[in-house]
């Protein structure tokens, strides 16, 4: 019987009266902490449990005193003593900063947690408190310039960007839940030892248990010319360059109807569930019948979980006089049917002959790899800025966009939340130029990306 998890701790640090109480009590929305309006008042670091079933969070939440004191008597060495041993048991810090005034200690505090040994493998997220509008996010230069990674603009007093806070808190804390799990995908993540999962999916008849067959080098699937014999999904699990990829074979995905058998609609649902629990998918196609109104739905339901996908044109050797420019003409007549396609890694095979399947597998672990690409706050407002600025007037209508602030809170799909003047003011081709950019430069092919718009101004 496996032991009971450790509930992960956070802890605020920052020094005296920049606002750690007022936070503690606003992320708790209760008051716990005493909070006046002159320094030192916490002397004692205090500790409360968090429970967010919203963001899939459990916490405890720490409330350090003011790491700041200059010259400690003994009662204030003892103090500061407890709260850095509570920080160094810490899963992540929020440390905390003043928009208005950042001195000579602030710099001491930052330059302690990348020297001290104990405190370096700490993730730290920078907050800075007292943003109080909108048009204070635009002042973050100076903190760039300290060479901080992580920065959030919050107001802890007026209760801005927390629900931010909370998904920042579930990016960065690796033990925390993007969403609340069910009792059977619990066990499953506590007991699973693998890299990741992979989940084969597509039209029936495409050749997923043959696929799943030549993965593992044995029948571990039927195989028929008959659509749909696989009525349940099929897993298994191997090893390829090391890496422990538990797979998954899916039922076929059928057009859901009024006269659909409850079979039917029950192989769809987990099929579903089988997408929504993978790392990693392959979108097989049969390259006779090529990519129809179906597939477009099973791109849609991809994009739509925000899984990273590729896909897979199987039965390549059926396909006669192919020629140097067989898979490029194909290419182009997908792109044309679809024009998302473009942004998706695209592979020819053959399950029956044991074609390309190793490629397939390369393709396969890199995608999953670079599906858990985290962008500091820092390096992404860069450029964001840039592209902004070269995207000029062109994409713009009367009212120039503007971005104020930008962060990534899931790498899967790869979801940044931009701060903006106007939502309106970002076009639709706006934001095509920007995903673009994202995907040339942070090597995002296969991995969807969302854009999540927020302003005060609507």
């Amino acid at each position: 019987m496996s032991s009971k998890k450790r509930v992960p701790i956070i802890s605020i640090v920052g020094r005296q009266n920049v606002g750690k109480s007022t936070l503690f009590n606003a992320l708790l929305k209760k008051k716990l902490a005493i909070t006046e309006d002159y320094p030192g008042v916490t002397r004692d670091v205090l500790r409360a449990r968090v429970l967010n079933p919203e963001k899939g969070l459990d916490f405890i939440l720490a409330d350090t005193p003011g790491l700041d004191i200059e010259r400690p008597e003994s009662l204030e060495e003892a103090v500061l003593e407890n709260a850095f041993r509570q920080v160094a048991e810490s899963d992540l810090v929020v440390f905390l900063l003043d928009l208005h005034e950042v001195t000579s200690y602030d710099s001491r505090l930052i330059d302690k947690f990348r020297k001290d040994p104990e405190l370096t493998q700490i993730p730290v997220l920078y907050c800075v408190n007292k943003v109080d509008h909108p048009e204070d996010e635009e002042d973050l230069d100076s903190f760039y310039k300290m060479g901080l990674s992580e920065i959030l603009p919050i107001s802890a007093i007026g209760r801005r960007n927390l629900p931010l806070l909370l998904e920042k808190i579930a990016f960065l804390l690796p033990t925390a839940k993007r969403r609340v799990q069910t009792a059977e995908e619990e066990e499953i993540s506590t007991t699973s030892t693998e890299d990741f999962s992979l989940a084969i999916v597509g039209k029936p008849n495409a050749g997923k248990s043959s696929l799943l067959n030549a993965l593992c080098g044995y029948d571990r699937a039927v195989v028929s010319e008959v659509a749909g014999t696989t009525r349940d999904s099929v897993d298994t699990t191997v090893t390829f360059d090391g890496k422990k990829i538990r797979i998954t074979d899916t039922a076929g995905i059928r057009r859901k109807s009024d006269k659909a058998e409850a079979l039917e609609f029950y192989s769809y649902q987990r099929t579903k569930r089988t997408i929504q629990n993978s790392d990693v998918v392959i979108h097989l196609l049969d390259a006779l019948k090529g990519f129809g109104e179906f597939d477009k739905k099973i791109v849609g339901m991809l994009q739509e979980e925000g899984k990273p996908f590729l896909l897979a044109v199987n039965k390549w050797d059926a396909i006669e006089d192919k020629d140097n420019e067989s898979f490029k003409n194909y290419q182009e007549r997908l792109y044309s049917r679809f024009p998302l396609l473009k942004e998706i890694q695209i592979i020819t095979l053959s399950a029956k002959e044991k074609q390309r399947i190793h490629k397939m597998m390369e393709m396969t672990i890199d995608l999953a790899a670079r599906s858990k690409k985290k962008i500091s706050t820092s390096e992404l407002n860069q450029s964001l800025r840039a592209w902004m600025a070269e995207a000029g007037r062109s994409f713009s209508a009367n009212k120039p966009p503007k971005m104020l602030y930008c962060t990534q809170v899931s790498v899967s799909p790869f979801h940044l939340i931009l701060f903006v003047n106007h939502i309106d003011y970002f076009k639709s081709n706006l934001l095509t130029f920007i995903k673009k950019k994202l995907t040339e430069k942070y090597n995002l092919k296969g991995i969807p990306i969302r854009l999540e718009l927020r302003s005060d101004r609507k």
